[in-house]
């Protein structure tokens, strides 16, 4: 089975960490979307930190809720900002509590199947808090936010969700990770969005039945105070061992580069794109 240490072999990884407050939801998504090119120009897998604060990202599917309006509605009222991913799955809670963690992965498509890609962050975050007395699990939690296969827990509660891009190229492997925080807020919050959203009214699409007690964050599952910051050491240190890399390159000056600008705005634009061909469906649908 690929693991992070047999994908490494003889390759040099970049890392970044970035943070990005309340308005800047689209920059940190396009960023996200400008990464995965980056590695496959650059031909080097990179890991990616990154936090953005009180926003909901939805997903393309969200977008189709019978009463969208009046969901999205609940999280203006709640006073979080929103924007559509150009990309699948459901919404998603991010805060200052809540860690983003992505592995870009060029020219990896052919050869690491769906299930071997997810199974690399597992193995990150197993290995970065196997001190502690505890199992960290992968399987649906049903009645979560974005559920999914490959949702981790900790004594069935879901501390994390993993989602994936796959290019020609490249691999994208996403997680969002509730660290510290209101957990129980966010999960109010999702349910409120669905109810309002009047998701159950319709069976073409589906869309969870969020309950909020089905997620915690990973500090309160492992009973210890615990910070975003704490986090990236832990996952830093582990990572560093798994990989087998002394010391990791910063990937900070590339994103300078007129060339890796130029790219950022692109893929701004294009989300910007979205957004207001997702609003004019939308009136369309509604009309």
């Amino acid at each position: 089975m690929d693991d992070l240490a047999t994908l490494s072999a003889n390759q040099e990884w970049a890392i970044l960490t970035q943070h990005f407050e309340k308005a800047a939801g689209p920059l940190a998504f396009a960023h996200a979307n400008s990464l995965l090119a980056l590695s496959r120009e650059l031909q080097q897998p990179i890991i990616h930190f990154w936090t953005l604060a009180d926003n909901v990202i939805l997903g393309m599917m969200d977008t189709k809720l019978p009463a969208y309006p009046q969901a999205v509605a609940t999280l203006e009222a709640a006073h979080y900002a929103h924007f559509v991913r150009n990309a699948g799955g459901l919404g998603i809670v991010t805060d200052a509590g809540v860690l983003n963690v992505s592995f870009y992965l060029p020219d990896m498509a052919d050869h690491l199947s769906i299930n071997a890609a997810y199974a690399l962050m597992h193995q990150l975050f197993t290995t970065a808090f196997a001190d502690y007395p505890v199992t960290i699990d992968h399987f649906e939690v049903t009645h979560s936010y974005c559920p999914g296969e490959y949702d981790l827990s900790i004594n069935g509660q879901k501390f994390a969700g993993i989602a994936q891009r796959r290019a020609k190229n490249g691999i994208a492997v996403l997680l969002y990770a509730s660290i510290t925080g209101n957990q129980q807020a966010r999960g109010k919050l999702m349910h409120s969005f669905y109810t309002a959203g009047q998701a159950q009214s319709q069976t073409r699409w589906t869309f969870p039945v969020v309950i909020p007690d089905t997620m915690a964050n990973l500090s309160d599952l492992l009973n210890e105070p615990m910070t975003v910051a704490t986090a990236i050491t832990h996952l830093q240190t582990a990572f560093s061992r798994l990989v087998q890399q002394p010391q990791l390159v910063d990937l900070t000056p590339q994103l300078q580069t007129k060339a890796y600008q130029q790219l950022l705005l692109k893929n701004q634009t294009a989300l910007h794109r979205y957004q207001v061909e997702r609003a004019s469906k939308r009136r369309l649908y509604c009309d």
